[in-house]
């Protein structure tokens, strides 16, 4: 469990709380680029618990600024994008994607008063069809971060981001649990996939899942860019399988997958302190990714603004019924069986009030990593610093192997990763 201090010192992440300050030190994904079109209709974007908005110019670049005009404060979503700048439709202000003013026909024999005012904007990058951003002091701004799947063919990949109704910290905290899976996405009987059960869609081999057997044995490993956590079950009579999860401070994940399969990786960047864009990349490393296929195991039905159709509202649409004879939750996909577990703690759980265990050793780590972070943020030490060769080269993996040995022997950790520490719960 955690303090009440320490819980809202992990949750809140606002303009000018510590940990919002701290996120803001690393690039954020922001937006896919095909949502913008250039002179197109711009979008609204909350991130950190900022009122943004994304824009796409006539010449094509992206600009991301403060939604409301600093004249009086109008909203310059309804504005005109044309002619490379965003005009308001109040009275005429235009603003470039560098956040300056460039025209204000009613102050036009006053050049000196255009070339003062200047809107909120914040530096884009574009990379593997999304819109990235990096939110913090420019002298602070970090190399961006080089992940294996951004080094893929454009068609071995697909991005999807989610709206979720709860804060961050639970969506990440689900990511890293290794032992739901067994329960939340369990299915009754014959395994499909619409139904969101255990199978190879999970990264588990359906004739020796490593979940069917929980507890399983974990531990945490620190390193370069975070941590690295592995799982230990019974494979077969003689083999057990390793499995594991990267964690990568401070909001990306590598869920489990095993040898050779399809990959996943995971943002989960804070809309304010309670709602999350909760980032999907799916990614093969070696053939085109089937895009139809894999939204169809997510079972994710979405709105124009990226809101779940099949949630809280409408109790995940869960069927009592399905629950006795199909799955364990009565609650279709995979995806809609994670929020409802999530969102239902409540916007913001209270950790005090929780009682961990051992199969909770991930979270505790990645909880422990958090706050250590952000204290040593306080008193002005640096953040963590990603290592890019390394991200470069990771991805979550897993393999079988002889019972008879340790999970260090069977499954190490590459050399890159520079291992400096281990914690190991039975």
């Amino acid at each position: 469990m955690l303090s009440k201090e320490d819980n809202q010192l992990l949750t809140r992440t606002n303009p000018g709380t510590p940990m919002g300050e701290l996120f803001r030190r690393y690039w954020i994904p922001a937006l896919k680029s095909d949502e913008l079109e250039s002179d197109g209709k711009p979008q609204r974007v909350k991130l950190l618990g900022e009122e943004l908005l994304a824009f796409r110019d006539t010449d094509g670049k992206v600009g991301l600024i403060e939604e409301a005009c600093p004249h009086r404060g109008t909203s310059l979503y309804y504005g005109i994008n044309a002619g490379c700048g965003i005009r308001c439709m109040y009275h005429g202000w235009k603003f470039d994607t560098n956040g300056e003013c460039t025209e204000i026909p009613s102050e036009e024999g006053d050049p000196k008063f255009r070339k003062k005012i200047k809107i909120k904007h914040y530096p884009v990058k574009e990379v593997s069809g999304i819109v990235w951003t990096y939110m913090g002091p420019i002298e602070e701004q970090p190399p961006f971060p080089d992940f294996y799947w951004m080094n893929l063919p454009e068609e071995y990949m697909m991005s999807e981001r989610v709206w979720q109704e709860c804060n961050y910290a639970q969506v990440m905290e689900n990511d890293l649990d290794y032992v739901h899976a067994a329960f939340l996405h369990k299915a009754h009987g014959k395994q499909e996939t619409d139904e969101g059960i255990l199978s190879t869609d999970l990264g588990i081999d359906p004739e020796h899942p490593l979940v069917k057997n929980p507890p399983v044995k974990q531990a945490v490993e620190d390193t370069n860019y975070g941590k690295r956590c592995v799982a230990v079950g019974i494979g077969n009579e003689i083999d057990n399988a390793f499995m594991e999860i990267h964690y990568i401070f401070p909001f990306y994940t590598y869920p489990p997958r095993f040898g050779g399969e399809d990959g996943m990786w995971h943002a989960f960047i804070p809309r304010d302190d309670y709602s999350t864009w909760s980032w999907d990349v799916q990614f093969s490393h070696n053939r085109p990714i089937d895009v139809e296929a894999n939204h169809e195991r997510r079972g994710l039905k979405l709105d124009e603004h990226f809101k779940k159709q099949i949630s809280l509202e409408n109790e995940y649409e869960q069927s009592r019924e399905l629950q006795k004879t199909g799955n364990f939750t009565g609650i279709r996909g995979i995806a809609n069986q994670d929020h409802a577990a999530t969102e239902t703690m409540g916007a913001i759980v209270d950790r005090s009030k929780e009682h961990l265990g051992t199969s909770d050793l991930p979270i505790i780590h990645m909880r422990r990593l958090l706050l250590q972070q952000v204290k040593a943020f306080q008193k002005g030490k640096k953040p963590l610093e990603l290592d890019n060769p390394s991200l470069k080269t990771l991805y979550s993996d897993g393999l079988y192997d002889s019972n008879q040995k340790t999970w260090q022997k069977a499954f190490p950790m590459k050399e890159q990763f520079q291992t400096k520490q281990v914690e190991v719960k039975k």
